[in-house]
């Protein structure tokens, strides 16, 4: 029974390394308004958490991860550069999920970020 259910486990665990995940990054650019406007060192973390939570709300149970970079304009508006991968899912379809965040608000940490444009490649 013991060597059964090892040569089990060893099958499974084969199998498991010969398929690993499939995992495509998207680069997604937007202008976003955070309100209130913190500046950009302290709104760092809320946009790291709008982009993941948001992404995570549109693949349950899925691994993903997301890098967000943030560039300040004099008028209050925010450059945002998200690069996201979410396993198993085409680069192609997140950046269309993504893409339809225009014109809503995320919610982050303390911040709603209101969403002027975004366009992914």
């Amino acid at each position: 029974m013991f060597s059964k259910s090892f040569f089990a486990f060893a099958f499974f665990v084969a199998v498991a390394i010969a398929m690993p995940m499939k995992r495509e990054s998207t680069t997604c650019d937007f202008i976003m308004t955070p309100t209130p406007d913190l500046g950009a060192e302290e709104l760092q973390t809320s946009i790291d958490y709008a982009v993941g939570h948001t992404v995570g709300e549109a693949y349950p149970n899925t691994l993903l991860t997301d890098d967000n970079s943030l560039v300040r304009h004099n008028d209050g508006t925010y450059d945002v550069r998200s690069i996201i991968e979410v396993n198993d899912v085409p680069a192609a379809d997140v950046g269309a999920t993504v893409e339809a965040w225009e014109g809503t608000v995320l919610d982050g940490l303390n911040v709603q970020w209101a969403v002027g444009a975004a366009n992914c490649f």
